[in-house]
């Protein structure tokens, strides 16, 4: 497996000739926002391995360069490259507390900790999905973040055709991938896969969107690494499902709701985003989109600590300035309510949600409640636990 974001910056030999340094990737950025003189200077300071003048002060790692390059390349793995070369140089590395997100990364980690706190039942679910299911046609991944609340998904009845899978040490590696940690993003790839050896499927379908990019795009790209089946978001089974009429709404949502897209979803085209939005006005919610959003949205502000060094008080500074952009926007729409179907953007806005007093939903546990689910521990409740876990370790740092 290869070792380096760099890798992915040509994949598959797209482009005859690297980059034609045309500068489109930093001028189509929703932050920067560059003129092409200037676009095109720091994208040769990137390319050349220099000091940037904004990019390292301002990037927030949203993907959207790979969206608007012409010549089918990944921009963003040059710039991801660049700021794990400077975490390298800056000799402290990354902190232990991020470090505690990597699931599988050491003995302790934030979801082995809730894990260990869940209640008996719970965790006899979570048990039930470490085996392997029989052969079937497909079946369900339940990744970090779907293993905090497991009641809701083993009783769902709309996802109840479906076999679940979660080992607890599987993970698609998404925080080490964003976190610079390329290494540790290898090494949880090549445990993963180990629990995906065997695994007699035709299609899998993911209950995080974040871990259907990592399977389908992320693997692929930067370890050369393709998957034996198909892969599709638990949106876009659910939206087939919908239009096929095998589903429907029990219990109409009527409300005007904000939709906020996480760094990830330019990644997955247009299916995608349409199986989030068809769903949502399934149940019964009137949509109202963002300024920026689909393949122009923003990021939370989840990484932005990398582009930094993780100086921690520069890093809360631009994960902040990042989610306050996210909740101007939504106070933008005159709208009380607004969703996240990403956990990470979810865990991310909370803050800022209630500061500007406006209610933030989980997507998905929404669109399943109107589907006839119930789900008894939210997402709300493991997202207060990861808080105090990791206010915590970042204490225990400080002061280890």
């Amino acid at each position: 497996m290869k070792k380096s974001y760099i890798h992915a910056f040509n994949p598959d030999r797209k482009s005859k000739k690297l980059c034609k340094n045309c500068g489109l990737c930093l001028q189509k950025c929703p932050v920067m926002k560059m003129d092409k003189e200037e676009a095109c200077a720091e994208q040769e300071r990137l390319l050349n391995g220099e000091k940037t003048l904004r990019v390292f002060n301002e990037c927030t790692l949203c993907y959207n360069c790979n969206y608007h390059c012409p010549h089918d390349l990944n921009p963003w793995a040059l710039i991801m490259e660049r700021m794990a070369e400077n975490i390298k140089q800056s000799k402290t590395g990354i902190p232990p507390y991020m470090q505690y997100l990597f699931t599988g990364h050491g003995d302790s980690c934030i979801f082995f900790d809730i894990y260990d706190s869940l209640s008996g039942d719970e965790k006899a679910v979570l048990d039930k999905w470490e085996a392997p299911p029989p052969k079937s046609k497909e079946v369900l991944f339940i990744g970090c973040i779907g293993r905090e609340i497991p009641m809701g998904i083993e009783n769902s009845k709309a996802l109840e055709s479906l076999h679940k899978y979660a080992p607890r040490g599987a993970c698609c590696g998404e925080a080490s991938f964003r976190m610079g940690d390329f290494q540790t993003f290898s090494e949880t790839v090549a445990r993963t896969l180990e629990f995906f050896d065997g695994l007699e499927t035709e299609r899998l379908v993911c209950y995080c969107g974040s871990c259907c990019h990592s399977f389908r795009n992320v693997w692929n790209d930067y370890l050369k690494t393709k998957l034996p089946f198909e892969v599709v978001s638990v949106w876009e089974w659910l939206w087939d499902k919908v239009q096929k009429g095998e589903l429907k709404v029990k219990r109409p949502i009527e409300k005007t709701i904000a939709i906020t897209d996480p760094c990830y979803s330019n990644q997955l085209g247009d299916n995608f985003f349409d199986a989030i939005r068809g769903l949502h006005e399934a149940a019964g919610m009137t949509i109202v989109e963002l300024q920026n959003n689909r393949y122009d949205n923003l990021c939370c502000g989840a990484t932005t600590g990398v582009r930094h060094n993780f100086d921690l008080m520069k890093s809360f500074i631009a994960a902040e300035e990042a989610a306050e952009k996210k909740i101007q926007q939504v106070l933008g729409t005159k709208t009380s309510d607004f969703t996240c179907y990403c956990p990470g953007c979810f865990f991310q806005l909370r803050r800022g949600a209630k500061k500007a007093n406006i209610q933030i939903h989980y997507s998905l546990e929404e669109i399943l409640w109107a589907f006839g689910d119930e789900y008894p521990v939210p997402l709300m409740e493991r997202a207060s636990q990861h808080a105090k876990l990791f206010k915590n370790k970042i204490q225990a740092t400080a002061s280890g």
